[in-house]
């Protein structure tokens, strides 16, 4: 692997680090505490971030197992709706999301400079490529550090 998509892999790497750090020894109140109505608190992005990996980590297989593959949309609010809370504690979205970026960043460093753009069609977002999943996943994780960051300063 080399040039950009090394970069974005790091950053990926990086993510890891950066959730446990923001997310340990932090109080249990602080951590499910809404920040404002209609925010998520801080376990429920985690958790969001678990769903997320694993919904990415899926179209990124796909996309290296099959030709041009139909990617599904989900639904980040059905879906915390109807999973967030099964968790019990953050430690565990925590554990859950560290074990499927683990397992992303193998299958980033498995593979060969051609595999970087094959691509998927995603239902929203069009044509998307290897290259630009490692983006949007790392795009999406900057978003949400920032959002823990500043659901912890209140």
């Amino acid at each position: 692997m080399a040039g950009p998509d090394r970069l974005v892999v790091e950053r990926l790497r990086a993510t890891v680090r950066d959730l446990v750090s923001l997310t340990s020894g932090v109080s249990e109140e602080q951590l499910t505490r809404e920040p404002s109505p209609g925010e998520w608190p801080v376990d429920m992005v985690v958790a969001h971030l678990a769903d997320a990996e694993l919904v990415w980590g899926m179209r990124l297989r796909l996309i290296l197992t099959s030709d041009d593959p139909e990617l599904p949309a989900f639904d980040q609010d059905v879906w915390a709706d109807r999973f967030g809370g099964l968790d019990e504690e953050v430690h565990l979205s925590l554990a859950r999301w560290r074990a499927l970026r683990e397992a992303n960043l193998r299958v980033f460093h498995s593979m060969d400079e051609h595999e970087w753009e094959y691509a998927g069609t995603h239902e929203e977002r069009g044509r998307i490529t290897v290259a630009d999943v490692a983006d949007i996943i790392a795009d999406h994780d900057r978003q949400h550090l920032d959002q823990i960051r500043q659901a912890l300063r209140f």
